[in-house]
């Protein structure tokens, strides 16, 4: 399958960030970032209101990863206590495997790997820790690119939901973090 870059998408890559992750047991440095405790209704990102409350984050993580830690702490604080659904790979058979289904389909080797659904519908696939406060704007560009944004190996990458090969990784993506299964293999 072939991803094409958009520099839209490499200017938000920049303004998101996103930091290393964790291959394995990293002691690297851990992002800090400022939080407030009320949360508002929405956002608005070049004109597409954005409710925070239907953003919603699904994490394959390792409890050894400090840039795991730091997104299980930061993802509720910024968006709500039930803002993200967690999958521990330390010691569990079956996110593994899982997990190496998700390589297969992005290359995402390390972790966290999270993926952002709003209202539902899966926008973004981001390896490695990022600024959180900026998943509106991520959603919003990934709905002007009709797409699903794919941020690994510092690379970023949008899968066209118009096209039949990325439409079908984007369904099996899906599958993958927010049914937490092994996508059916048709």
């Amino acid at each position: 399958m072939k991803l094409r870059k958009t520099g839209v998408v490499l200017v938000l890559l920049l303004i998101v960030g996103v930091a290393s992750g964790c291959i394995s047991n990293s002691n690297g440095p851990t992002a800090t970032q400022t939080t407030t405790s009320s949360i508002p209704d929405y956002v608005v990102v070049n004109g597409t209101k954005i409710y925070l409350d239907e953003i919603h984050f699904y994490m394959y993580g390792m409890k050894t990863c400090p840039h795991c830690q730091n997104m299980k702490k930061l993802i509720p604080e910024t968006y709500g206590e039930d803002s993200l659904t967690y999958y521990e790979l330390v010691d569990n058979e079956e996110n593994t495997k899982l997990f190496q289904q998700i390589y297969q389909l992005t290359g995402i080797q390390g972790v966290p790997a999270i993926a952002i659904t709003y209202n539902g519908t899966l926008y973004a696939i981001i390896e490695g820790e990022f600024n959180v406060t900026a998943t509106p704007r991520i959603i919003q560009a990934a709905m002007s690119n009709n797409g699903v944004i794919l941020f690994v190996g510092g690379q970023a990458y949008i899968l066209p939901r118009d096209k039949e090969d990325s439409a079908k990784v984007i369904d099996e993506l899906y599958v993958l973090f927010v049914e937490h299964k092994m996508p059916d293999s048709s």
